[in-house]
């Protein structure tokens, strides 16, 4: 049996998920350069070794497919993430806070794994993992370690062009559906949009929406102070 979206097992998950960033993201910023350093590493290899098991397991019990590879921008963000980690390259970070971030929020709004049981090892592992990217891209903001930029957003739209005109022929030609390219995830802000421009048109739709929300976060950083995070995590 699975489970609804925003019913008592979901919300539950986004307490938790909540209060963990918070707690974690005020002790990260306490420590010096070398904790912060370590803790981001940990963090880093904890996701990419999770990612690893999450296969194992899905070999082992002989459902493992092509469907799983890390070619959503979920699992683009294990990438990312482990390389930050290493170098606090700035444009990786943008990257973080403009697009992983907001993916990882919007897995865990609109997941599309309430068709499993509650206490399978799938639906355990989808709110651990994106637990973990919400956390590293939260603590790094807070810290101050990320300092979101305007100028570099066209980082992030190279970024998406490339991963895009790469992952969506691909779609095509093994009939997945990464990054939600081909069909939109039921119950996200993409079916409405599917409704309104059509399929794939509702990419167009998708496009708007990412603009608009750029618009919010890019408010004047400093006055801002990023309200879901710096007002969240004082």
């Amino acid at each position: 049996m699975g489970f609804s979206l925003y019913g008592p097992y979901h919300i539950g998950w986004l307490i938790v998920i909540t209060s963990s960033v918070i707690v974690v993201s005020k002790h990260f910023k306490s420590l010096d350069t070398t904790g912060q350093t370590f803790v981001q590493r940990m963090l880093a290899w904890f996701i990419l070794l999770f990612e690893i098991m999450k296969d194992i397991y899905l070999v082992k019990v002989n459902v493992f497919s092509i469907d799983y590879l890390p070619f959503e921008l979920c699992g683009l963000a294990i990438f990312a993430i482990f390389y930050h980690a290493y170098t606090n390259h700035s444009m990786i970070g943008e990257m973080l806070y403009n697009l992983f971030l907001p993916g990882a929020i919007a897995a865990l709004l609109f997941c599309n794994w309430t068709h499993r049981p509650i206490y399978e090892f799938m639906s355990i592992f989808s709110f651990i993992f994106h637990l973990a990217l919400v956390m590293y891209c939260v603590m790094v903001l807070h810290a101050g370690i990320v300092q979101p930029n305007k100028k570099r957003i066209g980082g992030s739209v190279l970024f998406l062009g490339i991963a895009a005109s790469i992952i969506y022929p691909l779609n095509k030609l093994w009939g997945t559906n990464f990054m939600f390219l081909n069909v939109p995830s039921p119950g996200s802000p993409l079916v409405p949009l599917e409704s309104i421009f059509g399929n794939p048109g509702y990419i167009f739709g998708l496009i708007l929406i990412i603009l608009l929300l750029w618009g919010i976060m890019y408010l004047p950083w400093k006055k801002r102070k990023t309200a879901f995070v710096k007002s969240l995590v004082k």
